[in-house]
C-alpha cells in the first residue's frame, strides 16, 4: 500500500508514522517546501519525489492534508492526475467538498479528523461513494470509521463540530483577556476549575496554546464555517463572526 500526501505538515507526519509503522509506504515531495517539512520527511524516511504531479501518479491513495484555503485548488490541480482515490482532511465546507468532488468524480473522498491527530482516541470519519477503500488503511494502523456513502457528510459533522470547538475555545481567550485587564486572570482560572473539574487547568491551557500556533489555520476554517451556515436560517452569525474576529486578532 503507497499512500501519497499533498502536504507534510502535522497532520500528514503523524498520519505517516503510524502507517509507515504498520507496513505502509509513504510518498510525498519537499520541492519548495520549509525546512521543518524537508526535515519531517527526512525523519520519517519518506520517498522524496520531484513535484506532487509525480506524488499523485505514484500511489494507491492520495491525501490532501493542508489547509482550508488551498483545499479546492488542491483538488483541482492532482485529483484528476490520480488513479486512485483522493480523500481531502482539510477541515472544509460541504460547499466546498462538492467543488472538489465535481472535478474529480467518483474517486473523491471526504474526511475529517477527529481529535488530537497525535492522540490514540481520534478518528477519521469518511463519507463518499469510495470510503470503504481509504477504510482499508484500518488495516495499517488507522482508526477510521465511515458515516455514509453520501459525500459531504463528513464535512457537515465536521463543521458542527468545529462550530463548537471554536466557539468554546473563543469565549476561552475572550474571557481571560478581559480578566487580565482586571488583574484577575489566576482568580479566574481557580474559580473555574472549580466549577469545569481538575483536568480544566490542563485543557485550556491547551486550546489556548492550540489556537494562537495555528490562528491563520483556524481563521480560514472559521470562514467555511460561515460558508457552511450560508444556507440556514435563524442561525447566530454574530458569533460565528466573533470567532472569526478572535482568530484574526491572534495572528
Amino acid at each position: 500500500m503507497i499512500v501519497g500526501f499533498i502536504g507534510f505538515g502535522d497532520v500528514a507526519s503523524t498520519i505517516s508514522e503510524n502507517l509507515i509503522r504498520n507496513g505502509c509506504e509513504i510518498v510525498s515531495s519537499s520541492i519548495g517546501r520549509s525546512l521543518k517539512t524537508k526535515k519531517l520527511i527526512e525523519k520519517l524516511k519518506v520517498k522524496d519525489l520531484n513535484n506532487f504531479k509525480e506524488v499523485a501518479k505514484n500511489c494507491d491513495i492520495l491525501i490532501s492534508a493542508n489547509t482550508p484555503s488551498k483545499a479546492i485548488s488542491i483538488g483541482k490541480k492532482y485529483g484528476s492526475i490520480t488513479d486512485n482515490i483522493l480523500l481531502d482532511l482539510n477541515n472544509i465546507s460541504p460547499t466546498s467538498t462538492k467543488k472538489i468532488g465535481n472535478m474529480v468524480g467518483g474517486n473523491f473522498v471526504d474526511g475529517a479528523i477527529i481529535g488530537k491527530i497525535s492522540s490514540n482516541s481520534s478518528i477519521i470519519i469518511l463519507s463518499g461513494e469510495k470510503a470503504e477503500k481509504i477504510a482499508i488503511l484500518n488495516d495499517y494502523g488507522l482508526n477510521i470509521k465511515i458515516i455514509s456513502d453520501k459525500l459531504g457528510d463528513a464535512s457537515k459533522l465536521k463543521m458542527l463540530r468545529s462550530i463548537y470547538t471554536k466557539g468554546v475555545s473563543t469565549l476561552l481567550i475572550e474571557s481571560f483577556e478581559i480578566a487580565e485587564q482586571m488583574d484577575l486572570e489566576k482568580e479566574l482560572l481557580n474559580i473555574l476549575t472549580i466549577s469545569e473539574g481538575d483536568n480544566f487547568k490542563d485543557s485550556s491551557k491547551s486550546r489556548i496554546e492550540n489556537s494562537i500556533k495555528h490562528s491563520r489555520r483556524k481563521y480560514e476554517e472559521v470562514e467555511e464555517i460561515i460558508d457552511f451556515l450560508d444556507e440556514f436560517e435563524n442561525v447566530n452569525i454574530e458569533l460565528i463572526e466573533s470567532m472569526k474576529y478572535t482568530y484574526n486578532k491572534l495572528y
